[in-house]
């Protein structure tokens, strides 16, 4: 397998997946500007994982679920709990669809406006805490009774909130501090060793 990623981007998510399972993988990381890069994903997006089975898969969440699916990956997935199946799918829309749609303004705020002044950017920028928070409060209110998303197993949902939560402690003034649970779990996978090993190969902080 082989991951085309971005250092701190919804790849991330798929990096960290993939060190959990121990399987062999490759990592490339690429410029999505780059029109090189329009061969791999036309779109010119993150995470573009290629595999001999499925070909180039494209889409974080389905990146995930196929991981998810393979033996090594299993006990990261819902299983066969139609329920847990639900939740999980509920959980990855939620971060790939409200989550990320309330941060994207912050790094590409020229995306959101005609206006090119830097004072129109500034405040589409500035607007970004505002949408972002109700959503966290969903995640904290949730981790209040579990210390993982899916039950107590972590899994794919929990290494798809570690990329939001990573992006909260670098774009709101507060970070976590209004939301507990949330810091709390953020800090139990910061402690994770495959988490460490990944931030450091994307040399994150």
């Amino acid at each position: 397998m082989k991951l085309y990623y971005r250092p701190g981007t919804c790849s991330l998510a798929a990096h960290i997946v993939l060190e959990w399972l121990g399987l062999p993988y490759e990592l490339e990381s690429v410029d999505t500007r780059d029109p090189e890069f329009f061969n791999v994903n036309y779109l010119a997006t993150v995470p573009v994982l290629f595999t001999e089975e499925m070909g180039s898969l494209y889409q974080n969440s389905a990146i995930l679920r196929y991981l998810s699916r393979l033996p090594e990956g299993l006990h990261l997935g819902p299983g066969d709990d139609p329920v847990m199946n639900c939740q999980c799918d509920y959980w990855l829309s939620f971060f790939s669809a409200d989550l990320y749609r309330a941060f994207a303004p912050y790094f590409n705020p020229e995306k959101y406006t005609t206006d090119t002044s830097p004072e129109a950017k500034k405040a589409i920028k500035a607007a970004v805490p505002a949408q972002v928070a109700p959503l966290l409060k969903r995640m904290d209110m949730h981790l209040a009774s579990r210390d993982y998303y899916l039950e107590d197993e972590l899994g794919i949902i929990d290494a798809s909130a570690f990329v939001y939560c990573y992006w909260a402690t670098k774009v709101l003034p507060e970070g976590l501090r209004d939301y507990p649970n949330v810091a709390r779990h953020f800090a139990d996978m910061k402690a994770d060793p495959g988490v460490q090993k990944v931030m450091a190969v994307e040399g994150l902080t």
